[in-house]
């Protein structure tokens, strides 16, 4: 498997960890998009579950790197596109206020 993509399902089965460990953690998700096209499908399957589990600990992990940095800005600074929508946590963790009623 994929190095970073091995580094970047076992990360997110700890989302409680430092905002540091989780702002790096976006930045190997990063990575992985770069080499994305490349990968094989079970690959493929478990990078979509890995994300799947980042959105659904969104907030948890936002709230940890907010203490570190605000996203908007960084995404501001950095040139962050939509398409990376893994940088904005902060979006997705104020959307699950309205999307947890309609799944309940």
């Amino acid at each position: 498997m994929n190095r970073l993509l091995e580094i970047y399902n076992l990360s997110l089965d700890h989302p409680e960890v430092s905002g540091a460990e989780q702002l790096e953690l976006l930045m190997i998700r990063d990575k992985i998009a770069i080499v994305e096209s490349e990968i094989n499908p079970v690959e493929q399957k478990i990078l979509s579950e890995a994300d799947k589990k980042l959105i659904a600990n969104a907030t948890v992990i936002y709230q940890e790197i907010s203490r570190f940095v605000n996203l908007a800005d960084y995404r501001q600074k950095h040139h962050i596109s939509s398409k990376q929508w893994w940088w904005y946590l902060d979006v997705l963790a104020n959307l699950s206020h309205y999307l947890e009623p309609a799944v309940a």
